[in-house]
């Protein structure tokens, strides 16, 4: 167990080797893993939305315990049996455009709930919220696999996956609010509507690394030499008959 005096210790010796790091070959991977953070939290507060509202939708459309089960149930029926379509598109067309279509996607079905009228639409836009999140850790998985060599694939993927605690945590209670001052259909209507903003943002600013511009040819053949597959991110092209 580490001691309460020993974590600032690490925190700082994390700090130090990558500040070392950065100083050699350059920092344009961390603007990704950051990228990816901030889609995590989006995507996570896209799941838990539900969980806020679930009362007032229930007394609103007069839906019982178990029909709403059924609500949040479609989420996780179309999001397991999308992982392997979705790996596999992702495989066909690389990271930037799979997450621009899984973020907007999946953020106007969110924001769509909101407009709900009852038991079958919930179902319908809680199933196809999860057709659209499915390819979102396999998509992270492989940009961290390309942007970082081995050495510190676990602490990126440590990073990014705080994400869905700092959704959860921090980000419940601003629902509430937003709940409680409007109603619960601006639960969805916020939530969704921010999704669709960071989308258009994310197709602009990503690129798999071979094709960004500020990355500097020092961080490509660290991340390379480490073991990263900074080739590995890009759509599959098809070769000439």
């Amino acid at each position: 167990m580490v001691s309460g005096f020993a974590m600032p210790k690490i925190w700082r010796q994390i700090a130090m080797d990558i500040s070392v790091t950065t100083a050699k070959v350059g920092r344009r991977r961390y603007l990704t893993l950051i990228m990816i953070f901030i889609t995590v939290v989006i995507c996570y507060v896209d799941r838990a939305n539900l969980a806020v509202a679930s009362a007032h939708i229930q007394e609103e459309f007069g839906i019982t315990k178990a029909e709403m089960g059924y609500v949040f149930s479609a989420f996780a029926w179309l999001y397991t049996l999308c992982q392997i379509p979705g790996g596999w598109f992702l495989d066909r067309v690389g990271s930037r455009l799979t997450y621009f279509i899984a973020i907007l996607g999946w953020s106007v079905a969110t924001l769509f709930q909101g407009f709900a009228t009852g038991l079958m639409s919930l179902i319908g836009l809680r199933a196809i919220t999860g057709i659209f999140e499915a390819p979102a850790f396999p998509t992270n998985n492989r940009m961290v696999t390309s942007w970082f060599p081995e050495h510190e694939r676990a602490s990126a993927v440590g990073f990014y996956t705080s994400g869905q605690f700092v959704g959860l945590a921090f980000l419940t209670p601003l629902l509430i609010w937003i709940q409680e001052l409007l109603s619960w259909h601006w639960v969805f209507i916020v939530t969704g509507g921010i999704g669709i903003i960071w989308s258009f943002i994310w197709i602009k600013v990503y690129q798999p690394p071979r094709l960004t511009k500020s990355v500097s040819q020092a961080e490509l053949d660290y991340i390379r030499e480490g073991g990263g597959l900074v080739d590995g991110d890009a759509p599959v092209k098809k070769e000439a008959p």
